[in-house]
């Protein structure tokens, strides 16, 4: 029986929410009816939509306007990167014509005069060639003067422009070296020692796997155990390092 009143009163309590909640979206409906019909409701309402369709009408406006600012911004970057670019290729092409004029000037150069390298027995003679006789011609009807200081410049040119090689050795002779290919004594040389040849010693020794001269008389001064000492076949590369303490512990 008391579970019987306890769930008649919830039923109760219940009906009473829902009349209430009725009652309250009555009015709220009643209220929105004559604020709808009211005149100055009406003109309010109205104002609003006007206020809201002028502040749209402003944002579309500035849109449109950062709109076109970015694109004459970015129609002036191009115009400038374009004018840059032409900028370069004129200057490159006009360098690209500058170094052709360079290299036809030099091309004219090497064929009026080019070096000429004679080998005569243990002596390396570098003599010039005699100039275009065009060249000579135009150059005596403007700079005669000048011509002539010019041909006692290539008089003197004519003489050898190195020192001879070290006398020769009866057992290997440098002249017969000298007559081989043009690359003996120069980088491109791999059959002999170029150490050797400048300094007529090398730190090698005989297990240099180069050919050695020796000749009889050398203008080199040799230090006793300047290349080979008991020292250099165990120490390192910092071994190399010579001291003046070192020279005279092995002297």
């Amino acid at each position: 029986m008391w579970s019987n009143r306890k769930e008649k009163r919830k039923a109760l309590k219940k009906l009473k929410r829902k009349e209430r909640r009725k009652e309250i979206a009555e009015k709220e409906r009643l209220e929105e009816e004559a604020r709808l019909n009211d005149p100055e409701e009406e003109r309010k309402r109205i104002l609003l939509e006007q206020q809201e369709a002028e502040r749209i009408e402003r944002d579309r406006i500035a849109f449109e306007e950062r709109e076109k600012a970015w694109i004459i911004k970015q129609q002036q970057q191009r115009d400038l990167e374009e004018e840059q670019q032409q900028l370069s290729q004129r200057d490159l092409e006009q360098h690209e014509s500058e170094l052709e004029e360079e290299e036809e000037e030099d091309v004219d150069d090497d064929d009026d005069g080019r070096p000429e390298i004679i080998w005569l027995g243990n002596e390396i003679i570098i003599q010039k060639k005699n100039p275009n006789p065009l060249l000579l011609l135009h150059n005596h009807n403007h700079h005669h003067h000048h011509h002539h200081h010019q041909e006692q410049h290539e008089h003197h040119d004519n003489r050898p422009t190195s020192n001879p090689f070290p006398p020769e050795s009866p057992s290997q002779p440098l002249h017969n070296v000298a007559q081989q290919p043009p690359n003996f004594g120069t980088e491109l040389d791999k059959a002999h020692c170029p150490f050797h040849l400048k300094t007529a010693a090398c730190r090698f020794g005989d297990r240099c796997s180069r050919v050695h001269f020796y000749p009889d008389k050398s203008c080199t001064l040799l230090i006793k155990n300047m290349y080979n000492g008991p020292g250099l076949a165990w120490e390192q590369d910092e071994g190399l390092e010579a001291v003046a303490q070192s020279w005279l512990e092995e002297l």
